[in-house]
Order: structure tokens, then C-alpha cells, then sequence
């Protein structure tokens, strides 16, 4: 197994990395500061197709690998953790259109989507169902040529942008996970709102909202799947899903410890660099094991993804040990810091916040040993 860079990956990795350093690392100060949904990144990110970097080109992608997509996400990230959770969730919004929408549904959405004409969203969280996606209480009912939803999402990423929503609800509540169907919800669909937009700790500009069916009537022509398959389709977009919050990690990791290093070297104490200190050199060592630990299990995982077999555990332990070893480096990227890492004039401030997240969405720490252990126990 070679995990060496392609020419054009090295390339893509460089172009990006300074795109991250000179625009998105300044911008993402008054994003976290303001709360707001970046919009002039989303157009610069499409213009560097990045909106649908590994989809088939058919479907207006760049044509890339997963691991591609993986370096690309990990590069926004080191420059905004807010931007790549914006990117993720397009990628997640999209992906069921990709792994069983029709013809018909690629073409109106999916290519639109890739191209990033459109942005997406993926609507499957509510406010009793978070880790438990099967308690599901959103209902479509079936109506002639159409079923009618009503029920509330929450914490949906992208939703108050999108052009559309992925939405999950159940069609045969009894039997619950096997009674989900997936529904694309376009912007404007009558019964279809926004309520409240989250007030986050991190990821600020990643807006996430509340999302209303009111009678919202979706005709059949936009299901997803298989009617009360949904359910099965949302897992195999999550799986997929993990690697893009893995290299997400790795990237606001690698941001943390090149900060770490940076201060390292030019902060002095007792008339020495901190960076002398053996006890701050072991504490960077263990950081940057950390980081390419978690870079390699997340590259693993995403080659897995194009090879379109089951990788459910593979996700999962790139998703766990990545989240955590990036809660591991930021925090000890912050001590070095010291107490001006504690003041929000440091970026690490808001890296520290913006991490958080990774131990929650696309499910839990604790979710992913319950996908490890289930595998290992099977």
C-alpha cells in the first residue's frame, strides 16, 4: 500500500495550503466574530472545483479520488474549520443523489451540486433524535402522486443556503429504521422553513438551523432510493461522511501544532526559547505523532471509499482517533501559549473551539466505538 503523494495531489496540497494561509485564515477572524455564512468562499471554492473534487466528471465533479478529496478538505480546514464543516455538508447533502438518485435527479441536483451551482444540505437530525437517527419523528404521508412531511430537523448545516435539502423522514413509522425514506426538499417548496439559526462555541460561519415541514407536499418523483430504504441510505452516507470530518480534524490539528512550533521557537522564558525546554520538545513530539497518526488512517479510509465496499470501521476509527487526537494537539497547543492562548488576539482561541465539534457530528466518539466494537464482535 502506497500512500506517496500523486504530482498533482502535491500540487493541489500547495495551491491549497496557501489559498488556506493568505485568504481563509485572516477571513475566518470576522466569520467566527460575526457568525456569518461566508458566501464570497463558497463561489471561490467552486471556481477551484472543490464543491464536487471526487465525483465523476459526467456529474460535473473534478474526477478526483477520495484521498484527494481528503487533502483538499484537511487544507481548507488548517485555514477554517468553519469552511470545511460549510464543505462537508455539502458533500454529505449531496452524496445520496450520487449513490442512488435517478438520472433525472442528477442531472437537476447532483450536477448542479458538483459544479457548485448549487449548494446542499443533509437533513436527518432532530431534536430527539440525534445519535439515534431511528427515533426518527418526522413523518411523510403518503398523498396521491406526492407524500406530505411535517415534523422538525435541527442542527442542519448549510440549510438557511441550500438550494436544496436531503430529507429524512419515516413512511412507515412502525417499522422504524426499515420505514425511512430520503426526500430531495428544494428551496421554496411551500411548507418548507427555516426557524432558528444555532449560536455556536466553533465552526461559527458553518451555520447550522432549524428546519420546518409544515404540510410540505414532495412529490414522488423526488424520493431518493428506495421508499423505506431511507434509513440504510443515510448510513452509507454518514460512513462516507466520516472521512470528510477526519481530514477536517487533521487539518485544524496540523494548523494547531505549526502554531504551537511558531510561538515555540520565538517565546522566551528564563532568558531560553520555550522550544529548549526537553518537556515542550516532548509535548510536540507526541503532537506530531498525533497528526500524522490521524492523517494516514484518514487516507486509508478515504481510498477504501472509492473502492465502493463496506469501510464502516475504517471511517469510524479515522473519525474517532482523528477528532481526538486533534482535541489532544489543540489543547496542548494552547498550554504552550500559555496565557495568551487563552486571548482571543491568538488563533489558537478559536481552534481550540472549532475541534470541539469533531468529537460530536457525524456522530459521537462514542458512537464510533459502538460501529468499531459491533464490527469487531460480528
Amino acid at each position: 500500500m502506497n500512500f506517496d503523494l500523486t504530482e498533482e495531489q502535491k500540487d493541489l496540497k500547495e495551491i491549497l495550503h496557501k489559498y488556506a494561509t493568505e485568504v481563509l485564515a485572516p477571513r475566518a477572524v470576522e466569520i467566527d466574530k460575526n457568525n456569518r455564512f461566508p458566501k464570497e468562499t463558497i463561489k471561490e471554492l467552486a471556481e477551484q472545483d472543490l464543491m464536487g473534487i471526487a465525483y465523476p466528471e459526467e456529474y460535473g465533479g473534478a474526477g478526483a479520488d477520495s484521498v484527494t478529496e481528503a487533502i483538499a478538505v484537511e487544507e481548507i480546514a488548517y485555514g477554517c474549520g468553519a469552511t470545511a464543516s460549510i464543505l462537508t455538508g455539502h458533500y454529505l447533502g449531496f452524496d445520496a443523489l450520487y449513490l442512488a438518485g435517478t438520472p433525472e435527479q442528477k442531472e437537476e441536483y447532483l450536477k448542479p451540486a458538483c459544479l457548485g451551482e448549487k449548494l446542499a444540505g443533509f437533513a436527518l437530525t432532530e431534536p430527539g433524535s440525534g445519535s439515534d437517527a431511528g427515533a426518527s419523528s418526522t413523518i411523510a404521508t403518503e398523498d396521491g402522486d406526492a407524500y406530505v412531511l411535517n415534523g422538525t430537523k435541527h442542527f442542519i448545516t448549510n440549510a438557511a443556503d441550500a438550494d436544496f435539502l436531503i430529507a429524512f423522514a419515516m413512511t412507515d413509522k412502525p417499522k422504524k429504521t426499515h420505514g425511512m425514506t430520503a426526500f430531495i426538499v428544494p428551496k421554496g417548496t411551500p411548507g418548507f422553513s427555516i426557524g432558528a439559526g444555532d449560536d455556536k462555541m466553533g465552526i461559527r460561519g458553518g451555520r447550522t438551523w432549524e428546519v420546518i415541514f409544515d404540510h410540505c407536499r414532495i412529490p414522488k418523483k423526488n424520493i431518493v432510493g428506495e421508499i423505506n430504504h431511507g434509513f440504510k441510505l443515510a448510513m452509507q452516507v454518514i460512513d462516507r461522511g466520516r472521512t470528510g470530518i477526519a481530514a477536517m480534524s487533521v487539518g485544524i490539528a496540523q494548523a494547531a501544532l505549526d502554531m504551537a512550533v511558531s510561538y515555540a521557537k520565538e517565546r522566551i522564558v528564563f532568558g531560553e526559547r520555550l522550544a529548549d525546554f526537553q518537556g515542550l520538545r516532548w509535548m510536540l513530539a507526541e503532537m506530531e505523532a498525533d497528526v500524522e497518526a490521524a492523517r494516514y488512517l484518514t487516507y486509508y479510509a478515504s481510498s477504501l471509499k472509492d473502492k465502493h465496499i463496506r469501510f464502516s470501521k475504517q471511517a469510524a476509527c479515522a473519525k474517532l482517533f482523528a477528532a481526538e487526537a486533534a482535541h489532544r494537539v489543540v489543547d496542548k497547543a494552547l498550554q504552550i501559549h500559555g496565557g495568551y492562548g487563552y486571548m482571543k488576539e491568538y488563533p489558537i482561541e478559536r481552534l481550540y473551539r472549532d475541534q470541539r465539534i469533531t468529537e460530536i457530528f457525524e456522530g459521537t466518539s462514542q458512537i464510533q466505538k459502538i460501529v468499531i466494537a459491533g464490527q469487531l464482535l460480528k
